[in-house]
């Protein structure tokens, strides 16, 4: 019987986190399926391991997660592929890319540019900007939510009708240095001034005495189920279809949901799934203020509707599916995120 394909992950983890680790759990399922073989280097990556898994075996293909800690340089990226064989190459990127603050990183481009395909968290203008930097065809795949964050879990219920705000807030002398951080900042005053709102805002840069400090990642789902109500602001809102990972964390934390509206997102759930999209922070913190006035056990129900809305299309196994569906002849589920691409991604007929 012929071996399934192996996968060998370059991931952007700073460390391995083992199962917890960017899509392990989601090999692990698609492993445990026999549909691949899996093997996880992270970015420290030398030539002697890199020397050691090609002698035990190439790999069928090689995912490079973006962006990269370390700073690649185009003769590490050809002399790292030349050892594995050559084999083909798709990069996955999970961020949002532009602006004085925030260029694309050139060791991200380095790999993309030897890549058959790049998937980006964000359609328009950023898969534009991709695709015209690197010549490679440019799909658009939503942020999803990780696996650890949608594994079954006890839920101890709200401790209070507290409203919990994750996000960090980047500023230098007054002014904001990323994207939409202004109206994330007016959206945290505006729900401050809120009656009846015990506010809890988890992440760097804030003061004042909603402000809680940075909360640890894979400490999220439990700040988040310390309340009633999570909220949330995105940057980069001008770019289709893109929302940060937080989104759909949040949904798996099984609570009514208050963040920015972007184009390209019409595919998610809606209200009856506990998921409020607002267009303006001023419209967002009235419809915090709406839902404090609603019963409990209801905000409750909607949050468990979107819990199981994310856990049934937007993981990381379902991102993955996709990902290495044209390239190792996986199934991939249906994409309740296909009206925010182009019909055909950028660079293909």
């Amino acid at each position: 019987m012929t071996a399934p394909p192996l996968v060998l992950q370059l991931s952007n983890d700073v460390r391995d986190d083992g199962p917890d680790g960017s899509f392990a759990r989601a090999f692990a399922a698609l492993t445990a399926e026999g549909l691949v073989r899996h093997r996880s280097l992270a970015p420290a990556v030398t030539p002697l391991d890199l020397r050691r898994l090609a002698r035990e075996e190439r790999p069928s293909l090689v995912l490079v997660l973006s962006p990269q800690s370390r700073p690649w340089s185009s003769r590490q990226v050809d002399e790292t592929l030349r050892v594995l064989g050559d084999p083909p190459v798709v990069v996955w990127d999970g961020d949002a890319w532009g602006g004085l603050f925030k260029p694309l990183r050139k060791s991200n481009l380095r790999w993309m540019r030897r890549a058959g395909a790049v998937f980006s968290v964000a359609a328009g203008r950023q898969q534009q900007m991709l695709h015209d930097a690197t010549g490679v065809p440019v799909h658009y795949l939503p942020n999803a939510a990780p696996a650890r964050f949608c594994a079954d879990r006890q839920d101890p219920g709200p401790v209070s009708s507290q409203v919990t705000f994750l996000g960090t807030r980047r500023t230098f002398c007054g002014v904001q240095l990323l994207p939409d951080d202004g109206e994330r900042v007016a959206l945290v005053r505006q729900l401050a001034r809120l009656d009846g709102c015990e506010l809890a805002v988890h992440g760097r840069g804030w003061r004042g005495p909603y402000a809680r400090g940075p909360v640890p990642f894979t400490e999220q789902l439990d700040a988040m189920r310390r309340g009633l109500v999570t909220t949330g602001w995105t940057r980069y809102r001008s770019y289709t279809g893109y929302a940060s990972d937080r989104l759909a964390i949040s949904l798996c934390a099984g609570r009514v949901h208050v963040t920015s509206r972007q184009p390209g997102l019409d595919w998610l759930p809606g209200p009856e799934d506990g998921l409020h999209l607002a267009d303006t922070p001023e419209e967002a913190a009235d419809t915090v203020r709406q839902l404090l006035a609603e019963e409990p056990e209801e905000l409750l129900a909607r949050g468990a509707r979107g819990r199981a809305w994310v856990r049934e299309h937007l993981t990381e196994t379902h991102v993955l599916r996709h990902i290495l569906a044209p390239h190792l002849g996986i199934a991939a589920p249906p994409a309740p995120w296909v009206r925010a691409a182009r019909p055909s991604p950028l660079g293909q007929a």
